[in-house]
């Protein structure tokens, strides 16, 4: 009798772990993890964007533009603008200022630096993450506009941003 109830624990442990299994693969989060790694088109270009198209955001890759306000769009091909990614606006000569939209929740390592003229950053409220050396070599930087209490606020807080912010 206890040989079949260690049997049966072991059964049901199995099935537990096939079920959990099925479950995490099928989620949302591993969907839009993967999505997310894995472009299902490269290098498109739209006004003065090169960026990567996923299924179902968009992740900006580089800015090819000379204007001194920037306002990067909302969507590009009908997807939300998720990310900036790495140096996407590296050695920027002519821009000052910089508005990121509300699906933003991304902004990669050496977004904006070396941006000699770059004066003011608007903020959406969601930011999750800011890589290192964002805002580094911006000399006049002098204002990161941003909601009090949002997301964002706190992800200046953590990467060392908040010498800059200015409540929006």
């Amino acid at each position: 009798m206890k040989k079949y109830k260690k049997i049966i624990v072991v059964i049901f442990i199995i099935i537990l772990i096939l079920v959990l299994r099925y479950i995490f693969i099928n989620s949302n989060f591993y969907k839009s993890k993967s999505l997310y790694l894995y472009p299902i088109k490269s290098n498109q270009t739209s006004n003065n964007y090169i960026f990567d198209e996923y299924y179902n955001h968009i992740g900006i890759m580089f800015y090819e533009g000379t204007e001194e306000v920037v306002k990067i769009p909302e969507k590009i091909n009908n997807k939300p603008v998720y990310s900036i990614d790495d140096s996407a606006f590296y050695g920027n000569a002519k821009m000052k200022k910089v508005i990121i939209p509300k699906y933003v929740i991304r902004i990669g390592h050496q977004t904006f630096i070396g941006n000699n003229k770059l004066e003011e950053v608007y903020l959406p409220d969601n930011i999750t993450d800011i890589g290192p050396f964002s805002f580094d070599v911006c000399p006049k930087l002098k204002k990161i506009y941003i909601k009090k209490g949002s997301k964002t606020e706190k992800t200046l807080k953590e990467t060392k941003f908040y010498k800059y912010k200015v409540y929006k």
